[in-house]
């Protein structure tokens, strides 16, 4: 599908529902939702606060792209940087705008398209971007941005899904194809709903499976990220990464996040410590801080200075 058009499909996608907006039941926007979503996100994922640690924000011009409702935003800010966030919609950019303003912190949430930015070279000395590049389908495009908005030295901190986790190469490529099939059997949903699957989900991939046949690798990966309709997401291994990331000196690349929830009951009584263990091995975040190169001294003429 054109680069365009799927991009379009992804921004009305997070502007009807932007990223963590389904982590709370409470008031809209309310500094009640805004703290249930915090205290949920870092339960479930407590290594994006580790990863945050990488980088001294104090004093730091940094840009986010894709914040989401302003969780993460919160984080940064609060730990002394100078702010700005963008989202490729506007549902997403109105919710950062009210966290900053609910929370008195300062700092610019903007609807802004990662692909093309408005900032000037070297505006930035920092970026920061947890999950959101592999949904943009001219990625290339976007990390051009950003290498470009960094100053020379700037540090560049973000979050891929792993190709080589047990997510997509266990669950989404064998056992969920699997059990699409198996979908349609009689009583199979209420049987994986016990199991704690969750009964809408499972129902609409059911449906789309019956209108449309079984869909291509893209698609299939796509629907087993953020829903049955999502439009678009692809996945890295440590090779792809570092692709994406030519221009930059790797300064750090680690797997974290094995999500037990998509393993039902057998998910919820596991260990924390064989979670952890799993996420460190085949997690699904491929977390990478990387630098943007400053420029080389320019060598002394020969005989240097004299004393």
């Amino acid at each position: 599908m054109d680069g365009a058009v799927t991009q379009e499909r992804v921004r009305a996608y997070w502007d009807r529902q932007p990223c963590d907006s389904e982590l709370s039941a409470r008031e809209r926007l309310s500094r009640e939702f805004f703290l249930d979503v915090e205290r949920q996100r870092y339960a479930l994922q407590p290594h994006i606060l580790e990863c945050l640690s990488w980088i001294d924000w104090p004093g730091k011009r940094v840009l986010e792209v894709g914040a989401g409702v302003g969780t993460d935003a919160r984080r940064i800010v609060g730990a002394g940087a100078i702010y700005t966030g963008i989202n490729v919609d506007r549902g997403s950019a109105e919710a950062t705008e009210r966290a900053l303003r609910v929370f008195s912190m300062p700092g610019v949430s903007l609807q802004r398209d990662a692909r093309s930015l408005d900032f000037p070279d070297g505006s930035f000395d920092a970026v920061y971007s947890f999950g959101v590049l592999q949904h943009i389908p001219e990625v290339g495009r976007a990390v051009t941005e950003i290498y470009r908005v960094l100053k020379p030295g700037g540090e560049l901190l973000l979050m891929l899904y792993n190709r080589t986790s047990i997510n997509y190469a266990l669950e989404i490529k064998f056992l969920r194809k699997l059990g699409l099939r198996l979908l349609c059997l009689p009583g199979m949903i209420p049987l994986l709903e016990r199991l704690g699957l969750p009964r809408a989900k499972l129902e609409r991939h059911r449906q789309i499976y019956l209108e449309r046949g079984f869909p291509s690798e893209g698609e299939w990966l796509s629907r087993n990220t953020n829903g049955p309709d999502y439009p678009y997401c692809r996945v890295y291994d440590a090779d792809g990464a570092r692709d994406l990331l030519a221009g930059f000196e790797i300064v750090r690349h680690e797997i974290r996040f094995f999500d037990h929830r998509h393993w039902g009951v057998l998910g919820r009584v596991m260990p924390g410590v064989l979670r952890r263990a799993l996420g460190r091995r085949w997690g699904w975040h491929r977390i990478v801080h990387a630098r943007k190169p400053a420029p080389r001294r320019v060598e002394a003429a020969s005989g240097g200075a004299r004393a």
